[in-house]
């Protein structure tokens, strides 16, 4: 299996990529379009600009990419991989600034937005293929836009509500039930 970063893009042109022929890719925030994802990520936090915690956090994706023709389906991009991601937020009990670990595996099979409508594709959102379940995504013109995969992956595993410590308490917060009059 061949390593080819240059493959891997915010968009990927299926014309450019041989079948049935894998290979692996690694991409990280010197890639202009991870970058920005890294960014909105970092927004959260306001102790300073989602730009200066750039030095503080990553966001590195990597995987394998294989372009299939199946009967049923034509043309398919098949993509296995993991987003890895260390981000700052803020906590919503404190406002103080945290760091947060994201891992999120993926499977996803990009398929022909012509067959979304059709009775194979309308009313799911898996597919099973070569032995395996994928999440679908639809591509256009041959076209995939795997910047927006990317993007949608990981703000569905996005920390929206991060506590720093969910035990502690605050301080002048009486815990305490309230006493009847």
């Amino acid at each position: 299996m061949q390593k080819n970063e240059n493959k891997v893009g915010a968009k990927i042109n299926l014309i450019k990529l041989a079948a049935n022929t894998a290979f692996e890719f690694e991409i990280d925030q010197n890639t202009d379009w991870v970058l920005e994802i890294l960014k909105e990520m970092n927004e959260n936090a306001t102790e300073k600009t989602p730009e200066a915690y750039l030095k503080e956090t990553n966001l590195v994706i990597f995987g394998e990419v294989e372009k299939k023709n199946k009967q049923d389906m034509n043309e398919i991009l098949l993509v296995k991989g993991h987003i890895e991601a260390d981000y700052v937020t803020e906590c919503v009990r404190t406002l103080k600034p945290m760091k947060i670990q994201l891992n999120v595996p993926f499977k996803i099979c990009f398929v022909d937005e012509s067959l979304a409508t059709t009775e194979l594709f309308k009313d799911i959102d898996e597919t099973w293929v070569d032995n395996d379940t994928y999440e679908i995504y639809f591509y256009t013109k041959r076209t995939v836009d795997f910047q927006e995969m990317i993007h949608e992956q990981i703000f569905l595993n996005y920390n929206q509500y991060p506590v720093l410590d969910a035990d502690a308490k605050l301080l002048g917060v009486d815990w305490r039930s309230p006493t009847k009059a």
